[in-house]
């Protein structure tokens, strides 16, 4: 499915409340106005006092009398003054009831770090203890420790830091895993069960400038054989859990600041060989070697505000973006994966409240894969010469970001980055050599700024972007707006120990430029202003039609209420974004002039019966129209999601797509009408402690026009040693479709399609494709990661037509229904009369059958030879080819995969960390 469509609902497992969630996806839809007044009606102040607290536990944090070596085996002098943590509750697998095993766990500190000493107690000693070695951040699924704390006491944000008895160590800051702390952790199993002993620099936190400190903290226990989930802050698998609920650290006196200064000085060496490319192109080099150096530098400016810089970052360990083959008029979404952005991003969140059933999109102002990206100007360049050679991404010449909290409740995250001017080499067809411009030097800005009160249960904010071009040539004036802003504000409210939730932001958006870079902007798949049938607008925000604009400006506006925690929960959403919205410069955008409503409701039963272990049932149903007022989806969803007595998940939807029209289909033509849609989609995962896994996948959905599409995908995983993790997951797809948009014909006689035909086909499209993974950890510092996927796709098209009249599902088959069509002999094109022996023109159609074939893969060695330093040796290849057959033969296309040349790169990276 695309983005956006009705089953982009992943489900989303939060690790610390260890219970399942039905807030399904990072890109939410938005409101209609009435909603948005309806949320702020309950942000008045008679809720605010809804919230009750629950007796919170507490710990106290005693000065270390002597050092203490982490190696794991707690035998320093210095734990014995500890007072040792006891008391733990099940979550898991009876809510409530006292812990079924022992711990104990003791907090030191000293000038530099806070200590962490833990002794897991097993009936079974060190054979009942489930050890495994993994990656760090991967999981190990093992018997583990969980440490948070909220060392602002903000009851908002969490730094967690994970151990098991092989020494694996995770750690993520509110979720994101990119965050790679310098911290050290050591386990030993002996007769007893385990024991771990964790050292977490203060200077990797950041806390108020108090001398006396107050943290939130969560200490949570796994015992993989049993599934045992034993909590020091005890919350239920029905509540959200998190810092809200935390205990609380006293006893820190913090004297002295943190170092101030972190030093990541690298370098790189690259070597190409690459099998792709044109021979006679005089800019084809197949073997290539560079070497380049850069550096990321940390300071806190205060202890608890960060300012983080790169200069000429490197992002070439990263894995690379699997294979896809799209055929809509929309942008795919990969994840951003590059480090320096990934980390932290959670404070640049807007506009995404979540929501329990198909959310899809919403204000999403920040998409960090839009700096340094691949050129934009790359046809500029194919359209001034015979050979062309384009830089596959924009230089970041650096780039900086601050972060940080505030003692009075400010939360305030900034980025700025600066590309650099990307030029084509470009040889003429007279044999000239010329530069030519494909990209200008740009700056883009990102500042986001929050402030909670009411013990975090209040949280307003503001965000804005810009993004500023030196646009120096008319071609990149006529392809790229010369500046971009979107700002915004945002509120949240948090009553009932978060058990509700009210979420508001409205955002507005303007886009200037020359008015050929504006009018490809009205005429994008995000609005289509060009449609013959679109009413004529005006008012505050673009939303006509007008060729010589120079601007274009829009706003956005999303709201949630949701009860999300107890045993019956459910949402109301909405969203209204105007046809001039955009933000695609600086965030991800796929479509404007739509509003939104939505709404779910259901039941969580998370008390064990002879049935299952946990419940979920839910029931939702949403709304989209456009400015127009054109209905374009209407839908109803059943959720059931639980968890078996042997521990299997279980995840089954059910979905009713009602016949509607669509205002894109045509891709800039008149709406026409969509047929309805049933599906059913189906996730199962057996048991998580056993050395052989499996899930697997299936979705099957049927069109009233009788178009189908069935998917199976299975992944297996297998632990065959502690330390070695392999997963293979084969997927099939199959999409027969009955409006595969082919092209637009210029055709006056076609007056009820505004002087155009749009040509549709029938298509059988296939893809089989691999993903399969290998994970072998050394030792918990060193590791090899190896990533394969080949995939194999066609596309066989049929049956060339047109709808029968604007907004009518039928369509009239060409040589059948109406005209005729004429295949070449050697079925490279089609020659369609649309209307026999009338009076339209005949048009010709290259064949756009396909077959696409790619292989890509990644493997990554990964050596932490010192605390903070790391060294990566990286293999990555690629290979693809594509033939226009449109038939799917897996041994054929397989060979032929494997005869496809291949570009290798090899890298070795080097990096050294400076700080202490």
């Amino acid at each position: 499915m695309e983005r956006g469509g009705p089953f982009y609902m992943p489900v989303e497992t939060s690790k610390l409340a260890a219970t399942y969630s039905f807030h399904m996806s990072n890109r939410y839809r938005a409101l209609a106005r009435r909603v948005i007044a309806a949320c702020v009606l309950v942000l008045v102040p008679r809720f605010m006092s809804a919230q009750q607290s629950a007796a919170r536990p507490h710990a106290i944090a005693m000065r270390a009398a002597s050092p203490i070596i982490v190696d794991g085996r707690l035998d320093d002098a210095a734990w014995s003054g500890a007072t040792p943590i006891t008391r733990f509750t099940q979550q898991r697998p009876n809510e409530g009831a006292p812990a079924s095993v022992r711990t104990e766990v003791r907090i030191l500190y000293d000038d530099d770090a806070l200590y962490v000493g833990a002794r897991m107690y097993d009936p079974l000693g060190g054979r009942g203890v489930t050890s495994r070695l993994a990656r760090r951040d991967d999981d190990p699924q093992s018997d583990e420790l969980w440490v948070s704390i909220d060392a602002y006491h903000d009851r908002l944000h969490q730094a967690e830091f994970d151990v098991n008895p092989a020494g694996w160590r995770g750690d993520s800051y509110d979720g994101d895993a990119s965050w790679d702390p310098v911290w050290e952790a050591a386990s030993k199993v002996d007769s007893l069960g385990w024991t771990t002993e964790l050292r977490i620099p203060f200077s990797q936190l950041r806390f108020n400038p108090d001398s006396a400190q107050t943290w939130g903290l969560e200490l949570v226990r796994v015992v993989q054989r049993t599934q045992e989930h034993d909590l020091w802050a005890f919350f239920r698998q029905n509540q959200t859990g998190g810092p809200s609920f935390f205990g609380d650290l006293t006893g820190l006196r913090i004297a002295t600041a943190p170092d101030k200064l972190e030093l990541l000085p690298y370098v790189v060496g690259e070597a190409k060989d690459l099998g792709t490319g044109d021979p006679a192109s005089p800019f084809y080099h197949p073997r290539q070697g560079t070497f380049r150096a850069g550096g990321d530098l940390q300071y806190l400016l205060t202890s608890n505000f960060t300012l983080s810089a790169t200069v000429n970052p490197d992002f070439g360990q990263v894995e690379v973006d699997p294979a896809v083959v799209n055929l809509s008029a929309f942008e795919t979404f990969f994840p951003e994966k590059r480090p320096f952005f990934v980390e932290g991003s959670n404070v640049f969140s807007f506009g995404q409240p979540g929501c329990n059933i198909n959310c899809g999109y919403g204000l999403d102002m920040f998409y960090s894969r839009r700096i340094g990206r691949t050129p934009e100007g790359a046809s500029i360049a194919s359209d001034s010469g015979s050979f062309t050679d384009v830089p596959d991404n924009t230089t970041i010449l650096g780039a900086g970001k601050i972060t940080g909290h505030t003692s009075n409740g400010f939360t305030v995250g900034m980025i700025d980055a600066v590309t650099g001017r990307a030029t084509a080499d470009v040889e003429t067809s007279d044999g000239r050599r010329i530069d030519v411009p494909v990209e200008p030097l740009t700056n883009d800005f990102v500042g986001r700024v929050t402030r909670q009160t009411s013990d975090g249960n209040l949280v307003v904010g503001a965000m804005l972007t810009s993004a500023d071009r030196d646009i120096t040539t008319p071609d990149l004036a006529d392809l790229l707006p010369r500046t971009a802003n979107v700002g915004g504000f945002d509120v949240q409210r948090y009553w009932d120990q978060h058990n509700w939730q009210a979420y508001a932001a409205i955002a507005s958006s303007r886009v200037a430029g020359d008015s050929g870079a504006i009018l490809r902007l009205q005429e994008s798949p995000a609005r289509y202003f060009q449609r013959p049938d679109r009413a004529a607008h005006s008012g505050l925000f673009s939303e006509a039609f007008h060729p010589g604009a120079t601007s274009l400006t829009g706003y956005g506006a999303i709201a949630r209420v949701a009860k999300q925690g107890g045993n019956w929960v459910g949402d109301v959403n909405g969203a209204s974004v105007s046809p001039g919205f955009e933000t695609n410069d600086l965030g991800f955008q796929q479509k404007a002039d739509w509003q939104w409503i939505n709404g779910s409701f259901g039941r969580q039963f998370t008390t064990p019966t002879h049935w299952y272990r946990t419940f979920t049932a839910m029931l939702g149903s949403e709304r989209y129209w456009n400015f127009e007022g054109d209905e374009t989806q209407k839908d109803v969803t059943t959720v059931i999601q639980g968890q078996t007595l042997n521990y299997w998940t279980v995840l089954l939807v059910g979905e009713h797509v009602f016949a509607g029209v669509d205002d894109r289909e045509t891709r800039g033509g008149p709406v026409a009408g969509r047929p309805s849609v049933d599906a059913f989609v189906a996730n199962v995962s057996t048991d998580p402690r056993l050395p052989l896994q499996f899930s697997t996948n299936i979705n099957l959905s049927r069109m009233g026009d009788g178009a189908f599409e069935n998917s199976l995908s299975l992944t297996a995983t297998i632990h065959p040693a502690p330390n070695v993790n392999v997963s293979l997951g084969p997927a099939f797809d199959r999409n027969v479709a009955t409006d595969q948009y082919v092209t637009t014909v210029q055709d006056p006689t076609a007056t009820a399609f505004g002087g155009n035909r749009y040509v549709f086909s029938h298509i059988d499209q296939r893809e089989i494709s691999m993903t399969a993974r290998a994970n072998v950890t050394f030792t918990p510092s060193l590791s090899l990661d190896v990533f394969v996927q080949p995939l194999i796709a066609s596309g066989n098209y049929r049956d060339f037509e047109e709808f029968a009249a604007p907004r009518a599902v039928r369509k009239l088959v060409y040589g059948r229904d109406v005209g005729t069509v004429a295949a070449a002999a050697d079925s490279s094109s089609y020659t369609i009369d649309p209307d026999g022996s009338g009076p339209a023109p005949a048009f010709t159609l290259q064949n756009p059958n396909f077959n696409f074939r790619s292989l890509r893969g990644t493997g990554v060695l990964r050596w932490e030879w010192r605390p903070g330093s790391t060294a990566y040796l990286v293999w990555t290849q690629t290979r693809s080819d594509a033939v226009p057959l449109g038939d799917l033969e897996l041994q054929r296309d397989e060979r032929a995969l494997f005869r496809a040349p291949a570009d290798n790169i090899f890298l070795l990276k080097i990096s050294y960390w400076i700080g202490r």
